[in-house]
């Protein structure tokens, strides 16, 4: 947390008079936005001129889906003055990671699992065309392997290393896919979960929705537990009676894991040993297995 900037504190007054002896928090963790913490909404004030057109898309998404999905998300409302910033109510919760996923009973896991099963079905059942006209673009594919492959040869063991040479063989035979309008985020730090109830009241943070593959879509939930994508997964396919092949979303999280261990500045033996238990997981299903 930081100072509130006084020019922050004006804007927020402007649109909101009622708020002027509010105490307000600033959140400046974003890559994009600072956020501002004021009652129960969140003001969201972009940090450099990309993060503008960034949060100007945002917005547009939100008020495309917004009335669409059964699952809360914020109802954005973006302001031209004094400057460009938006506005939201706060969905109540905090993030969920894999511990407290872990400490959910059945119920709450299966509970969890339909909520986002359906608001992935009513997601994509938005007209791709929709979502371009409010400035949807390709979802940017992750590095081929001949880039990816040799940055890796010094982080992980062999037997690892053979493992993603053969997860990027097969991810880049993959067949093309039909295209959705995705959310492409749906992991815990994007979640309001109530854990007293152990109950999912909505998801955020839409600057990354795009259009791309509708597998793509369930990578993101295997950040917090690979549970939780089998559960969404079948609900999903319950709900729109399409078939997800489980091996493809495996194989899409794998080359997702490598390129962004490939890509990292810093040696990180944590994040390291999470991709080799992925690598390790997959290979201990048979219906994942490369």
């Amino acid at each position: 947390m930081s100072a509130l900037l006084p020019e922050y504190r004006a804007a927020i007054e402007a649109v909101r008079p009622d708020l002027a002896d509010m105490p307000m928090v600033v959140h400046t963790r974003g890559w994009d936005s600072n956020a501002v913490e004021a009652g129960d909404t969140i003001f969201k004030f972009p940090k450099h001129d990309e993060a503008v057109g960034r949060l100007r898309r945002e917005a547009g998404f939100l008020q495309l889906v917004h009335p669409r999905v059964p699952l809360a998300v914020p109802d954005m409302i973006l302001h031209e003055e004094p400057m460009l910033f938006s506005q939201h109510r706060m969905i109540p919760g905090t993030i969920i990671e894999t511990a407290g996923y872990e400490a959910l009973d059945e119920a709450q896991r299966q509970a969890m699992g339909d909520a986002l099963g359906g608001f992935y079905a009513a997601l994509h059942a938005i007209p791709v065309s929709d979502a371009v006209a409010v400035g949807a673009e390709p979802k940017p594919e992750w590095p081929a392997g001949s880039v990816v492959l040799p940055a890796l040869e010094a982080v992980l063991p062999g037997d690892a290393l053979a493992v993603a040479r053969r997860a990027f063989a097969a991810y880049e035979a993959l067949p093309v896919e039909d295209a959705v309008f995705g959310y492409f985020d749906g992991h815990g730090w994007n979640m309001a979960f109530d854990h007293e109830r152990g109950v999912l009241n909505g998801v955020y943070d839409f600057a990354d929705a795009a259009i791309g593959p509708r597998s793509r879509e369930f990578v993101y939930s295997n950040l917090t537990a690979p549970d939780l994508t089998l559960r969404i997964i079948a609900t999903y396919e319950r709900l729109t009676g399409l078939s997800i092949d489980r091996r493809t979303v495996a194989l899409r999280t794998a080359v997702q894991n490598l390129s962004e261990l490939a890509e990292a500045e810093e040696e990180d033996p944590h994040f390291t040993r999470g991709v080799i238990a992925w690598l390790d997981y997959m290979q201990a299903r048979e219906d994942m297995r490369i």
